[in-house]
C-alpha cells in the first residue's frame, strides 16, 4: 500500500488532475453536426478562459455560420463582419473573434442575449445560438 501512495505523490499535479469534462462535451457537439476535422476544442477553451466567455459561444457560433467550418471563407468560421473578415488560421480567428466579444467597447460588460444581437440584429438569432450552447450541455 505505501508504495501506491509514494507512486501517486511523486506523479506531477497535471495527471492527477481530472480531465476538464469540457472537452468531451465539445468533441460530441462538433461530432453531432459532423464537423470537419480538426475541431479546436483546446484553442475554444483556451480563449474562453483567456477572455471571460462562456466556453460554449464560439464553438455554437461556428455552427450557426458556416456549419461550423463547412463554409468558411478565410478560416472565418464564426461570420464574424459578415463573413467579411478573414483570419491568418482558425486558431487566429478563435483568438481575435473571442478578444473582440470579451474587450471591444461594443460587445464589453453586455449581457449574453445583447451581444448576441449587437453580432446579429436579426430578431431570433440570439435564441438559435443559445439553442446551440444548451446542445452542448
Amino acid at each position: 500500500m505505501a508504495a501506491c501512495a509514494n507512486s501517486t505523490a511523486s506523479l506531477p499535479p497535471s495527471l492527477l488532475k481530472p480531465p476538464d469534462p469540457r472537452i468531451g462535451r465539445l468533441e460530441r457537439f462538433f461530432r453531432r453536426y459532423n464537423c470537419p476535422a480538426p475541431h479546436y476544442v483546446s484553442e475554444y477553451l483556451r480563449a474562453a478562459d483567456r477572455f471571460g466567455l462562456d466556453y460554449r459561444l464560439l464553438p455554437a457560433l461556428s455552427v450557426r455560420e458556416t456549419q461550423c467550418g463547412r463554409t468558411e471563407v478565410r478560416h472565418n468560421r464564426w461570420g464574424y463582419h459578415s463573413g467579411r473578415q478573414g483570419f491568418a488560421s482558425i486558431e487566429a480567428g478563435i483568438e481575435f473573434v473571442a478578444r473582440v466579444l470579451s474587450q471591444s467597447r461594443l460587445y464589453r460588460d453586455k449581457p449574453l442575449h445583447k451581444k448576441l444581437f449587437i453580432y446579429n440584429p436579426r430578431p431570433a438569432y440570439p435564441g438559435e445560438v443559445d439553442a446551440l450552447m444548451h446542445q452542448i450541455e
